[in-house]
């Protein structure tokens, strides 16, 4: 049996045939893992030929636990619900580390040792409003993890109350950021890194030419990058996989991250190889030594390696790029990420209605 791969579905993977084929290709099955009693078992869903999806295979899954689990428990805490939820949902996903630690700071001291349907939302409201050095942000992030743990309860029949925090008004956040690079500044900033840390300083590039986040460069593998079609693609990305573009100068730099060498090895590694988690410190002190950050307070002005991200859209869009063209590129969900770079954009709006002149 071939080895299964992991799709995007936790607990759902992929696994191809040595004999079976679909349209001239090997067939791919669909299995999915459960843990019974402690022991871990595996089950096929179904074969690609016969119309199983992954998405459908973690539908049977679902069903599966739910069937493992029998009965709801009505004294189940919010301490066990979060430690099933960790185990069987939330342990093969990016968020996994955060969410982590929001729950054991600030939500475990709370709630931990009461049961879900004692909760209240006036509880959650108490327990917001006692957190006054943390940030609205923050606050959301809480919300969010306490609604997805009921939902998941529910989902899996653990639980068949109300939510608490349905009740929860979230926090009004503006954290956008409205810092962005001068083009003397980005070469400033890249020159210094060349000197101190050159693959980082290339990182940087990728980011500021091609608009993508620290976490889905550092996840970037060969096979990811197309040269000959100037394409990047992001897998597993915030808002959902997307396909990135790249100038000719940022091909041209990827070719000597990526010509002969495997497929599924990293575009960037560590020194000793391996995949590379967190910022490199000699751009927080490039940064600090450029004195990019002198006397700003507002985190929204200050320079962080997400400024590179909001530098490519602000470069675009005062370049006359239109704003659904630059939310495509970045892979915002929604317009209303994008809208915040209208105020850069030319002012078209006057030479669009002279448009109109002389039409009757």
């Amino acid at each position: 049996m071939t080895a299964r791969k992991k799709t995007r579905f936790a607990g759902v993977y992929e696994r191809q045939s040595a004999t079976r084929k679909f349209q001239g290709k090997a067939d791919v099955a669909y299995d999915y893992s459960l843990r019974i009693g402690g022991k871990l078992s595996w089950k096929c869903a179904g074969w690609r030929s016969e119309g199983m999806t992954p998405q459908e295979a973690s539908l049977q899954r679902a069903e599966a636990q739910r069937k493992s689990r029998g009965v709801i428990n009505a004294n189940l805490t919010l301490n066990e619900a979060w430690e099933i939820y960790l185990r069987d949902w939330l342990s093969q996903k990016h968020s996994a580390h955060t969410d982590t630690c929001t729950y054991k700071k600030h939500i475990a001291t709370y709630f931990g040792e009461v049961s879900l349907a004692q909760i209240t939302p006036a509880q959650v409201n108490a327990m917001l409003n006692g957190l006054d050095e943390i940030a609205p942000q923050t606050k959301k992030h809480i919300i969010g993890l306490i609604r997805r743990i009921y939902r998941r309860m529910i989902a899996w029949a653990m639980y068949a109350g109300a939510i608490p925090t349905d009740g929860v008004q979230l926090p009004r956040v503006d954290n956008a950021r409205m810092r962005f690079l001068t083009p003397k500044e980005a070469s400033m900033l890249l020159h210094e890194l060349d000197c101190r840390s050159p693959q980082f300083a290339d990182i940087c590039r990728v980011s500021l030419f091609s608009g993508l986040r620290l976490g889905e460069i550092f996840r970037l593998q060969v096979q990811h990058i197309n040269i000959d079609a100037r394409i990047i693609n992001v897998m597993d990305a915030k808002a959902g996989s997307r396909v990135a573009s790249m100038p000719d100068a940022l091909a041209t730099l990827l070719i000597k991250y990526t010509k002969g060498r495997a497929s599924d090895e990293y575009v960037f590694t560590k020194g000793e190889g391996g995949r590379m988690h967190t910022i490199n410190q000699t751009f927080v002190r490039v940064v600090r030594d450029l004195g990019f950050n002198d006397g700003i307070s507002d985190a929204r002005y200050r320079v962080v390696f997400h400024t590179l991200r909001h530098t490519f859209a602000s470069w675009l869009v005062q370049r006359g790029v239109p704003l659904y063209t630059v939310g495509d590129l970045m892979g915002h969900s929604v317009l209303e990420m994008t809208k915040r770079y209208a105020k850069l954009a030319p002012d078209n709006r006057k030479n669009a209605v002279c448009m109109l002149d002389g039409i009757l």
